[in-house]
């Protein structure tokens, strides 16, 4: 008996890996390589953005500048929130390198937090310093960090 559930247990296994290579692996794609956040204050206007740079490096090293010059001095020049203005904010700024936020968080969630700041934090509102194209750079920047 225990001999036959084993070749029950391999044969499942067996079509899965088939039904894996058959389809490319979409299905898995599908069901895991998307990562589902859940942001519940994320107003309605943000939800359907995408970040039309995504995985670009051009707009990332674009971004990286405008980084330095508005975001650096809270977040640190690494992006690890150790940066010189830091010093006594509570909650500290945000550590991109390190912390959960860019894990747990979407790109138009980041892009939203960029646009209009964090209330009840000094994470200020960068809509109208920065443009639209600016802020999703420096999104883009910041997501090109992530494993580094």
């Amino acid at each position: 008996m225990s001999l036959s559930r084993g070749r029950v247990l391999i044969t499942l296994i067996a079509i899965v890996a088939a039904s894996a290579c058959l389809t490319g692996g979409a299905w898995i794609h599908h069901r895991f390589a998307e990562p589902r956040f859940n942001e519940p204050e994320l107003p309605q206007e943000f939800r359907a953005l995408r970040n039309p740079f995504a995985g670009d490096p051009n707009a990332a090293e674009e971004g990286k500048g405008y980084f330095l010059k508005g975001c650096a001095p809270c977040h640190g020049p690494n992006a690890d929130g150790h940066g010189p203005a830091a010093r006594g904010l509570d909650p500290a700024p945000a550590d991109f390198r390190f912390g959960p936020i860019l894990r747990e968080h979407s790109d138009a969630y980041v892009f939203w937090r960029i646009t209009e700041g964090k209330h009840g934090t000094a994470m200020p509102r960068w809509n109208g310093v920065y443009d639209a194209r600016q802020r999703w750079t420096i999104v883009t920047y910041l997501r090109s960090l992530e494993g580094k």
